[in-house]
């Protein structure tokens, strides 16, 4: 069995991209390699890049989307999964559409843009796929800093199997079965013993019945 990758980033932030990939209907993997592409390899939600510096955060929103979606001053990678999935529900971005188009939304502002056109840095969906795929070293990437996907999220880990109950077994052989019965008789005794004893004690001691050799004597006899 593969040995278990918990990721490097906290768990809150961890679930919140797992859960952002999940809305989007993306591999978390691939969706985590289009983040490590634009927000650096360890998925910095306060980073700045772009023309002149002026984007900024996991999508590298621009100016106008900043102030849009409320992108300012230090902010964890949970509290700002809400925005980035609001810029791609007000773009047109519709879950399932995959990687090419998620990219493609923030790439060239809307799902549908051609797959070819580059930005100012001569980046195109389809030159950057290949590294969102599996193989790719960003999706290597998004495995490292996110590791396993949970199993509540579709995730491989096992999940332990409920406990069954015993199975008794049946005696099949002449000694099992006489063995069998030998231990259910000696039971019942020890019931019947235990009960005579019991109401025994709840009587005036008389001959006979509790406290004498004749009352004992009378017990054996039953068996």
């Amino acid at each position: 069995m593969a040995p278990k990758r918990v990721g490097i980033l906290p768990a809150e932030e961890r679930m919140a991209i797992f859960r952002g990939a999940k809305q989007l209907g993306l591999d978390p993997y691939e969706f985590g390699a289009f983040l490590s592409l634009e927000a650096g390899p360890n998925m910095d939600p306060n980073i700045v890049g772009g023309a002149g510096g002026r984007h900024k955060g996991l999508i590298q929103f621009g100016q106008n989307e900043q102030q849009m979606y409320g992108i300012s001053g230090p902010q964890t990678r949970a509290g700002q999964m809400p925005a980035v999935l609001k810029y791609f529900e007000d773009r047109g971005y519709k879950p399932g559409m995959g990687i090419a188009r998620a990219y493609a939304t923030v790439l060239g502002g809307n799902p549908n843009v051609s797959l070819t056109s580059k930005d100012s840095f001569g980046t195109s969906v389809q030159g950057a796929l290949p590294r969102f795929r599996k193989g790719g070293d960003l999706y290597s990437n998004a495995q490292r800093v996110l590791g396993d996907i949970p199993a509540e999220l579709g995730g491989g880990a096992p999940v332990a199997a409920a406990a069954s109950a015993p199975v008794a077994q049946i005696p099949t052989t002449t000694a099992q079965r006489k063995q069998k019965a030998e231990s259910l008789l000696g039971s019942v005794k020890e019931n019947i013993v235990e009960q005579l004893l019991r109401s025994a004690l709840q009587v005036p001691s008389v001959p006979g019945v509790f406290g004498t050799t004749a009352g004992f004597q009378g017990l054996g006899k039953l068996f």
